[in-house]
């Protein structure tokens, strides 16, 4: 009985150890054809909430901006509300924001009936489509604290089973970026 403890163990053991290997080198497909490429600007200018209000480029830059790319008619979307809360409210590191294509009325409504927690960008339609070409919903982009894109990656792959995103997925996609900037940042300090 003891040796099949043992075993029993050991296989627990270099299950978790091959999950953990393959979380690590997960490969992560960036959104097709997106406009914006790694360490270019993102185009930050011009946001405007629901409510009329122009959201300062200046309050996004400066910070690590997860943008979360997302319409009213995307049920993943509404799923993932709860989840980027939850990353905002347990990641100081990150600011969250939200673009859509969506009137100012149906975001609005939208922010409310959902319980957002971090600002959102409406009527976007001709940043979505005709400047960066995003062909997803939800898709996520990572945006560095000088306004440079980081990556972009599709909701999809942040998830569990059901192909939906979650929080522990976000969290390793953030984890992986985040490490490289912060890596980046200690190599440019130790030049000057």
């Amino acid at each position: 009985m003891k040796a099949y403890a043992k075993i029993v163990v050991l296989f627990i053991w270099m299950s978790t150890a091959i999950q953990s290997a393959l979380a690590d080198t997960r490969k992560y497909e960036a959104l097709a054809d997106f406009r914006v490429a790694v360490g270019e600007t993102f185009p930050l200018e011009n946001l405007v909430a629901p409510d009329g209000q122009k959201i300062a480029k200046e309050h996004l830059v400066g910070n690590v901006v997860l943008i979360n790319f997302y319409t009213e008619n995307c049920p993943p979307c509404i799923r993932e509300v709860p989840k980027l809360n939850q990353i905002m409210k347990s990641r100081s590191d990150i600011l969250v924001l939200a673009i859509t294509p969506d009137s100012p009325d149906e975001a609005a409504n939208y922010v409310k009936k959902y319980g957002f927690h971090w600002p959102v960008a409406a009527n976007a339609s001709q940043l979505l489509f005709e400047r960066l070409n995003v062909d997803a919903f939800p898709s996520f982009a990572l945006v560095d604290t000088k306004g440079r894109l980081v990556a972009t990656v599709y909701a999809n792959q942040l998830g569990g089973d059901e192909g939906h995103a979650t929080v522990e997925g976000i969290d390793a996609w953030l984890d992986l970026h985040v490490t490289n900037l912060l890596t980046e940042r200690k190599k440019t300090n130790n030049k000057m």
